[in-house]
């Protein structure tokens, strides 16, 4: 199916629905957008790692005010050091599907404070159980199925992700949100991966293969279109992942099925595009959000920048964004089409 389609099929036969993206990757945010007046027309709820929980209030009131708020839809982002305006999209997205519904969409914020380890730890919280008991909670709450979009490393549900040594030898196992999501709700719970390169390799210093080397991109391609589809099921589900896959590691034999339930490919390699970064103007308008923005430095391991060097380290991560293949190390990928039969 079209992937707005397959999405929206799943989430309404599933009491959760998770969608595990790469991150920062603009064809992955734009069909949670459009997904969004699909999910308020079957009221069905969306809940993000990318907005801060502690932002619950501020997002409960955009979405339900009367006229967009831009400048508080950046404030949001910039709580969750995330200024990427297809992000922003879905906010809008859930406004303008409220604005004439009986019953608004629902949009839960789970991303953990910044300084988790510090505030979760000690009461024997992690990042994804802090994000999993909200899901959890709010479906207890409202009643009404979910889709949990968020990093792909959090969202497993069968599959658990391996700690590795320096010698790619699994030394435990993670527990991530899906994890215990699956074990709350059982197959209520529905994981769809989107389509991504994934690292290979030495796992000190791993390259980007894609998956099943390739062979998912050619025979998707034959549709010639962007694509969903289950995984569970179907004549791909025995696919092996390769030994030198990282998610092969502490897992051999690692089958396709074992790893997502559904899939969608947006399209070939070549088509994806970055997250647009949101103008420094634009999502710090005035001095405080200024001051607010250089402390935390969303872009680059420095803290407590001065304007001036937070402006140059914005335009050159616009710059960077224009070539994601070489940015992400996926140029040798580009070839992708001389792997097909």
């Amino acid at each position: 199916q079209a992937p707005v389609d397959y999405v929206l099929s799943r989430a309404a036969s599933h009491r959760v629905t998770i969608l595990g993206e790469a991150h920062w990757l603009k064809q992955d945010a734009d069909l949670v957008a459009a997904l969004v007046p699909r999910l308020q027309g079957a009221s069905i709820d969306l809940a993000l790692e990318t907005l801060p929980a502690a932002e619950q209030t501020r997002i409960d009131t955009i979405i339900a005010a009367p006229e967009w708020n831009e400048r508080e839809a950046n404030a949001v982002l910039r709580a969750a050091d995330w200024p990427y305006r297809e992000y922003r999209d879905i906010l809008r997205a859930a406004w303008s599907a409220n604005r004439t519904a009986e019953r608004r969409i629902g949009i839960v914020a789970l991303g953990p404070p910044r300084n988790w380890r510090e505030a979760l730890l000690p009461k024997g919280l992690t990042y994804d159980s802090f994000m999993a008991g909200l899901v959890a909670k709010h479906i207890e709450a409202s009643r009404r199925p979910i889709v949990v979009y968020c990093g792909m490393h959090h969202a497993f549900t069968r599959y658990y992700q391996a700690e590795l040594s320096n010698a790619g030898l699994a030394t435990a196992y993670m527990d991530r949100m899906g994890n215990i999501l699956s074990r709350l709700f059982g197959e209520k719970v529905f994981l769809i991966a989107l389509h991504k390169p994934m690292w290979r390799g030495n796992p000190e210093k791993p390259t980007y293969g894609l998956p099943f080397g390739g062979r998912l991109d050619c025979a998707a391609a034959k549709a010639g279109r962007p694509v969903g589809f289950d995984v569970v099921g179907s004549p791909l589900a025995g696919l092996e992942f390769d030994a030198e896959d990282y998610y092969g590691f502490g897992h051999p034999g690692l089958r396709f099925v074992d790893y997502t339930d559904g899939y969608v490919w947006p399209g070939p390699l070549e088509s994806f595009r970055p997250a647009t970064i949101i103008p420094l103007a634009e999502f710090a308008p005035d001095a405080a959000a200024m001051a607010q923005v250089a402390k935390s430095n969303p872009f680059t391991d420095d803290t407590d920048v001065s304007p001036e060097k937070l402006a140059e380290i914005w335009s050159r991560q616009a710059e960077e964004n224009k070539d994601l293949l070489g940015k992400r190390g996926w140029k040798h990928l580009a070839a992708w089409r001389t792997l097909c039969r």
